[in-house]
């Protein structure tokens, strides 16, 4: 006679909409943690000018 399987848990059928929530409130209690900080200082803008120019790498005549 065949051994009977061990008994699982049920596992909720929301168990999985439940992480994304988690992992939600995670980033962003990590990015809000991360504007507060006094390290975080605004990124300066780029020049749009200078970034044209770096991506020329021929001119046509």
């Amino acid at each position: 006679m065949a051994k009977r399987p061990t008994p699982k848990k049920r596992r909720a059928k929301s168990a999985g909409r439940r992480q994304q929530s988690v992992y939600e409130a995670k980033q962003i209690r990590k990015l809000l943690n991360r504007q507060a900080s006094p390290f975080a200082v605004r990124a300066t803008p780029k020049k749009s000018a200078k970034k044209a120019l770096k991506g020329i790498t021929r001119i046509k005549a």
